[in-house]
C-alpha cells in the first residue's frame, strides 16, 4: 500500500529527482485552447513512485500517458520521483500537476499547496482498508482456535482467529479484535513498518495507544516491506507484527509453505483510505475535469495496464470524509 506523512518544510533537494519518458522535457511549453475557451498548456507532467526499476515505471505508464495525450490533444509525460514527499513537493512546485500516491499525500497537497484529490485506487473491489495484526503466537492472542480463510484475491487460504474471517468470508473489513493489542507486553518484540506506512506503522500504533500500550516500552523490529514484516513474525524475530491485508499473500508460498500455519492474523484496525490521483490548483478547471474523467474510465480502456502498474482495477470519485481521516493521520504523526 502508499504511504507517506509529509511535513510543510521540505529541503528543495528532497522536492525532485525526476526521471522521464520524454525527450521534449526541458523544452518551453506552450498553451492550446481548453473545450471552455481556457489556455490549457501544451505539456503536462504526471508523478509516479518507483516501485521497480526507474526506467521500466516510466516505460510502463506509457499507455496512460499516451491516453491521456492523445484524448486531451497535449503531451502528457511520466516521470518518477523518489518518494511521495517528493510527488507532493512536484506539485507545489509547479514540476508536476499530477500525482499518484497514498492518502496522506492527497490530503498533504491539498492542505500545504490548495491541489484538488480527485480520485482514489480501487482495490479488490475496496477503496480503503486495515492494518492487521498478526502473530506466531496463536495461543496468547486468539481467544479461539484459528479457522481457515481464503483470500480472495489470490485464492489462497490463511489462519485467523477472533472472527477475522472463516471460510469465504473474508473481506478485510475491521476493526477487529483491537483490545487484543492490550495484551502485548513490555519488551514484548513488534515488528513495525515504516514510520510513514499507515498499515505497518501509523494505524497500530493509533490503535496501542488506544489500548493504554507504551510504544517506547516495546521492542521495536523495525522493517521495510510488507514481505519482510510477515517473514520477521514467522520467522520468530518478533512476536506480533503488522501490515495492510492480507500481506501475506505478498510471500511465494512454494518457498515458504508452511506461512498459511504459522503467521495467523488475530485482529484489524480501523479502515484508512487508499491513495489515489492528486491535480495541481495550478490546472483550469475544465482541464482537471478532463483528466479526472479520462483516469476515472480508464479502467476500461486498459484494466492490464492499471493492474500490471499500480495492482488495482480501478479509480473512483475521492471521498472527502476518507481523504479528511488520512489528514487526521497526518496531524498526529508529523507532531
Amino acid at each position: 500500500m502508499r504511504s507517506t506523512i509529509l511535513t510543510a518544510g521540505l529541503a528543495a533537494s528532497a522536492l525532485v529527482a525526476l526521471a522521464g519518458c520524454s525527450s521534449d522535457a526541458g523544452a518551453e511549453p506552450e498553451s492550446t485552447a481548453g473545450a471552455a475557451g481556457t489556455e490549457w498548456p501544451s505539456e503536462i507532467t504526471l508523478a509516479l513512485i518507483p516501485n521497480e526499476n526507474v526506467q521500466d515505471l516510466v516505460t510502463s505508464v506509457e499507455p496512460l500517458t499516451d491516453y491521456l495525450s492523445a484524448e486531451l490533444g497535449i503531451t502528457v509525460e511520466g516521470v518518477v520521483t523518489k518518494d511521495y514527499q517528493a510527488a507532493v513537493e512536484a506539485i507545489g512546485s509547479g514540476q508536476a500537476q499530477i500525482a499518484i500516491a497514498d492518502a496522506g499525500s492527497l490530503a498533504a497537497a491539498e492542505d500545504m499547496y490548495g491541489a484538488h484529490a480527485v480520485l482514489q485506487d480501487v482495490r479488490y473491489g475496496a477503496s480503503q482498508y486495515a492494518s492487521m495484526f498478526f502473530t506466531s503466537n496463536p495461543d496468547k492472542y486468539c481467544d479461539d482456535e484459528p479457522v481457515e480463510a481464503t483470500y480472495a484475491a489470490t485464492g489462497q487460504t490463511f489462519l485467523y482467529c477472533n472472527g477475522v474471517a472463516a471460510g469465504e468470508d473474508n473481506a478485510g473489513v475491521g476493526p477487529i479484535a483491537v483490545d487484543k493489542l492490550g495484551l502485548i507486553e513490555e519488551g514484548t518484540a513488534v515488528a513495525f513498518g515504516n514510520t510513514t506506512s499507515p498499515a505497518g506503522y501509523q494505524l497500530p500504533v493509533l490503535a496501542l495507544e488506544e489500548q493504554g500500550v507504551d510504544i517506547d516500552s516495546l521492542d521495536q523490529v523495525p522493517v521495510t516491506g510488507n514481505d519482510t514484516l510477515i517473514m520477521a513474525v514467522y520467522n520468530g524475530d518478533a512476536e506480533v507484527g503488522f501490515a495492510y491485508w492480507d500481506a501475506r499473500s505478498s510471500i511465494d508460498t512454494a518457498e515458504v509453505p508452511d506461512l498459511g500455519e504459522k503467521v495467523v492474523v488475530f485482529g484489524l484496525s480501523e479502515m484508512y483510505p487508499n491513495g489515489g490521483v492528486v491535480l495541481s490548483d495550478e490546472l483550469p478547471e475544465d482541464l482537471r475535469t478532463a483528466i479526472t474523467d479520462l483516469m476515472d474510465g480508464f479502467s476500461e480502456v486498459d484494466p492490464e495496464t492499471l493492474q500490471n502498474l499500480f495492482s488495482q482495477t480501478d479509480w473512483v470519485p475521492a471521498d472527502a470524509d476518507a481523504i479528511d481521516l488520512a489528514r487526521q493521520v497526518n496531524a498526529r504523526f508529523s507532531e
